[in-house]
């Protein structure tokens, strides 16, 4: 079975002491998600993430959060478009981050829309379980109280 890396973050902003959550609505699968995208050449992790933040939402200037690593783990059945392999086990690794500007310019050649949302919204708009409990669990308990769990999810 292939195995598949891609990197980004849970980004947010403080509004009147609540955070919002940057959600992107991917052009090729119409759902609603995190930036991410996989990892090229020889990046860490965490350059992958600043990069595809800035290729797909505009953002430049952020802070990560420090020991706040998410991973979800799933499979894929990716028949459509691969003849070597049925079947690929997908890592996606979150950071969490501080968004220091607002998004300007987005890849509109990979990303319909980009949406601020608190996090009843964005437990709403997040198109899968495991995107929900990282954001709900692990980024919002942070971000308000100081508590995270670092953990991998299993789809």
């Amino acid at each position: 079975m292939l195995k598949e890396f891609s990197c980004g973050a849970v980004l947010y902003k403080m509004k009147n002491d609540n955070p919002l959550f940057l959600l992107v609505n991917s052009k090729r699968s119409r759902i609603w998600g995190f930036p991410k995208g996989h990892i090229e050449n020889c990046e860490s992790e965490i350059e992958t993430a600043r990069r595809e933040i800035f290729e797909e939402t505009g953002i430049k200037n952020i802070s990560f959060i420090k020991n706040f690593r998410q991973e979800d783990v799933y499979i894929i059945d990716d028949t459509a478009s691969r003849t070597d392999e049925r079947q690929v086990e997908k890592h996606s690794i979150y950071f969490l981050a501080s968004a220091l500007e607002d998004a300007s310019d987005f890849d509109k050649n990979e990303i319909l829309e980009l949406k601020w949302a608190n996090i009843n919204q964005a437990r709403d708009m997040l198109s899968f379980a495991n995107q929900k409990k990282i954001v709900n669990l692990a980024a919002y308990n942070l971000i308000i109280g100081g508590q995270h769990e670092q953990s991998a999810f299993k789809r």
